[in-house]
């Protein structure tokens, strides 16, 4: 009994030292987490044909330095997911997208990145092409029939966000971000 402790104990730290080891994403040395870094689509997104849990790619516009340093080179990539898709529908019911950038790929790391959401457009809505609801009102006979009829059989417009399109994000995915997000929004 004592034989088969002794081994089970020792399989166990065994099993515990090799098991892989899961580490956070990396962190630009030298880079100020709040350092505004622009970037544009790669890809193009439509919220007609985007499901979430999609992935999209995005690029470095400039090289990003850090005293004489690059720490982020021109065209670095970065990947990013589709947090929300809904294709635009009847009833004129517009379209919606939300991207989320996560990461850059660096010598082969993720470098993790947050959205600065006060200087970019990727939470979208389509336009629904609704004629205005105080028409209706007009006391006309047929007339708010017409464009009940006419705002509730036609098809609103999907969001698409192109390749090309600039965002910003932060070098960081740590909570602190935050902090950058509230220091120049007044």
């Amino acid at each position: 009994m004592r034989v088969f402790l002794r081994l089970s104990t020792l399989a166990l730290v065994t099993a515990l030292v090799a098991a892989p080891r899961i580490t956070p994403a990396a962190t630009f040395a030298g880079l100020n987490p709040c350092t505004p870094v622009a970037v544009e689509m790669i890809d193009t997104i439509d919220s007609g044909n985007a499901r979430p849990g999609d992935f999209f790619r995005f690029q470095s516009i400039n090289a990003v330095t850090a005293g004489a340093g690059i720490v982020i080179p021109t065209h670095t990539v970065g990947y990013g997911v589709v947090s929300v898709a809904s294709p635009a529908g009847r009833n004129g019911v517009s379209g919606t997208l939300v991207l989320e950038p996560r990461y850059f790929v660096l010598h082969g790391r993720h470098y993790g990145v947050v959205l600065d959401h006060r200087a970019n457009d990727l939470v979208r809505n389509g336009k629904s092409g609704n004629l205005p609801g105080y028409l209706g009102a007009i006391p006309i006979p047929g007339v708010s029939v017409a464009i009940g009829a006419f705002n509730f059989f036609h098809h609103g417009n999907n969001i698409v966000v192109k390749s090309g399109t600039m965002f910003v994000v932060f070098p960081s995915d740590s909570p602190s971000v935050e902090r950058c997000q509230r220091s120049r929004s007044n």
